[in-house]
C-alpha cells in the first residue's frame, strides 16, 4: 500500500520533489562473485575474486562478501589480494552465465511493471506508476516480492539491494546505503537526513576530480551540494544546463542520465602473462582480439569507421594508442586486423608490451554506408564465411574454430563483460509494451 506523508516546510522550502515514489532500483550484490557461489557450492562462505585474466597484474572486477570483508575490493590487482589474503580464489569471469543471470532478474521484474530499463548487467530499475502492483503492494512491497524471487529462482547466494524513489538516480541512491540485501527509500521525508551520513564521492556520478572542483567552490558535502546556489555551482566549473541537472536530480526529480542508448564503441583487451616486444606474438594477440571485436559487431549488426589500438608498456606502465578512420564501415575481423596492424606498428618497438587492445567506434547499424563498387562482388561471400563461423563459434564455443596461423596457440583471449553494458546484442534493451 502507499504512504502518504506531507511535506515539511524544509522539503518546500528546498523543493524537494515530494511525490510518493513509484521508481525501484535493483542491484544485485557482489554479482559475479555470489553467481560464482551460486554455481559452485564449493566456492560458498569463501573469499573468491573474479579478475580480468589469471594473472597477478589482472584487475578484479567482483569480489566475494567475505573478500571485501578482508579488504579486497574491485579495481585491485590480483597480486594486492593475495597480499591481502594469500588463499584467496581467484577465477575468470564467466560471462554467459552472467548474461543468463541478468535476462532471469529482468524476467523477474518484468512481472510487475513494462516500464523495466537495464542499467547494466547487474542493475535495472523499473517504474511503477499505473501499476496494480502499486496500488497492491506498494513500492517496498515489490522490492520484498523481487527479492524472494531472486532467492527461489537465481539462489540463495545471489543478494539484490533495492532502492525505492523519486527518480532513477535517487532509488540507485537508495540502493546504495545498504549493500547487504537491503531495501531502502529516500524521499522527501528522509533525503536530508540520509544525504549528511554520505561523502560527495558517495553519489552517483560524482568522482574525486569532481568532488575536487565542488570543494574548490567551497561545496563539500551532499548537503551543501544540495543547497548550493546556481552562480556557487558555476564557481565550481559547472555549465548552466550541467547545474540545472544536479539540481533537479539532488531534489528527487526525473532529469535523464540513465537512458540507455546504443553503444558508442566496442573494444577488447588483453593483459599478458608475460610482456612481450615479439612481433609474432603481439600480431597473433592483435589476430585474435580483432575477431573478438567484430564478432560482438555483428552479433550486434553494426559496423565502424575508426579502428584503434593501445598499448601499456611494461615494466614503467607507459601508454600508446593510435587510431585512424577507415575508408568504409567496417566488422570482419580481417579488416580490423589489417588496420590495426598498421597503427599497431607506430609503436616504439625496444619496449615490451603487458597489455595490448583493439577497439572500433564511430559505429553505424546494418551494413553501414556504401559499398565500395569493386568490393561489391567479395563482400557478401567474406561476410557469408564469418557468420558460418560465428554460428559454429556460438554451438562449440570460442575456439572450435582458428585462423590456421593460430592453430596449436593456446586460446589466451576471452569473453569479457563490460561495466555499464550486458554484452548483448541488443545494448538498448527496448521496454516492452
Amino acid at each position: 500500500m502507499l504512504v502518504v506523508s506531507q511535506p515539511s516546510p524544509e522539503a518546500i522550502g528546498l523543493g524537494l520533489n515530494t511525490a510518493d515514489p513509484t521508481t525501484l532500483v535493483i542491484d544485485l550484490n557482489c554479482a559475479f562473485a555470489s553467481i560464482e557461489q551460486q554455481q559452485d557450492a564449493a566456492l560458498r562462505g569463501r573469499p573468491v575474486a573474479i579478475a580480468a585474466y589469471a594473472t597477478d597484474a589482472a584487475t578484479i572486477v567482483s569480489s566475494s562478501r567475505e573478500a571485501r570483508d578482508l579488504g579486497i575490493k574491485t579495481g585491485m590487482r590480483v597480486f594486492e589480494a593475495k597480499a591481502i589474503f594469500p588463499a584467496v580464489i581467484v577465477r575468470e569471469p564467466d560471462p554467459p552465465l552472467y548474461r543468463s543471470v541478468s535476462d532471469k532478474l529482468m524476467e523477474i521484474i518484468e512481472r510487475h511493471t513494462p516500464d523495466v530499463r537495464r542499467m547494466s548487467i547487474d542493475e535495472a530499475s523499473l517504474n511503477l506508476a499505473g501499476t496494480p502492483d502499486l496500488k497492491r503492494l506498494g513500492p517496498e512491497g515489490v522490492g520484498r516480492v523481487v527479492k524472494a524471487a531472486i532467492r527461489e529462482e537465481i539462489g540463495e547466494c545471489v543478494t539484490a539491494s533495492v532502492g525505492v524513489s523519486t527518480s532513477i538516480w535517487m532509488a540507485k541512491q537508495a540502493s546504495n546505503v545498504d549493500k547487504r540485501d537491503g531495501l531502502q527509500r529516500i524521499d522527501h521525508t528522509n533525503l536530508v537526513s540520509v544525504f549528511e551520513r554520505l561523502q560527495l564521492t558517495d553519489l552517483s556520478g560524482i568522482a574525486e576530480a569532481t568532488a575536487s572542483r565542488l570543494a574548490r567552490a567551497g561545496i563539500l558535502s551532499p548537503v551543501q551540494f544540495l543547497r548550493a546556489t546556481p552562480p556557487r555551482l558555476r564557481l565550481a566549473g559547472m555549465h548552466s544546463e550541467v547545474a540545472r541537472g544536479w539540481s533537479m536530480r539532488l531534489r528527487g526529480f526525473e532529469v535523464g542520465g540513465f537512458e540507455t542508448t546504443k553503444r558508442k564503441s566496442y573494444s577488447h583487451s588483453h593483459v599478458l602473462a608475460r610482456a612481450t616486444a615479439s612481433q609474432g606474438e603481439l600480431e597473433e594477440l592483435l589476430m585474435r582480439l580483432s575477431d573478438m571485436v567484430g564478432r560482438r559487431l555483428r552479433a550486434a549488426a553494426r559496423r565502424g569507421r575508426v579502428v584503434s589500438v593501445g598499448v601499456v608498456y611494461r615494466p614503467d606502465a607507459g601508454h600508446f594508442s593510435k587510431q585512424a578512420k577507415q575508408p568504409k564501415p567496417i566488422s570482419t575481423g580481417d579488416e580490423i586486423y589489417l588496420a590495426a596492424l598498421t597503427l599497431l606498428a607506430a609503436r616504439d618497438p625496444r619496449r615490451t608490451i603487458g597489455t595490448l587492445g583493439v577497439g572500433l567506434s564511430d559505429l553505424v547499424d546494418g551494413a553501414g554506408g556504401q559499398l565500395d563498387l569493386f568490393a561489391q562482388a567479395v563482400l557478401p561471400r567474406k561476410e557469408r564465411l564469418e557468420a558460418a563461423v560465428d554460428a559454429l563459434r556460438d554451438r562449440f564455443g570460442e575456439d572450435a574454430v582458428q585462423r590456421s596461423r593460430l592453430l596449436g596457440r593456446a586460446p589466451v583471449v576471452r569473453d569479457r563483460i563490460a561495466f555499464g553494458n550486458t554484452g548483448h546484442p541488443d545494448e538498448s534493451r527496448p521496454n516492452k509494451s
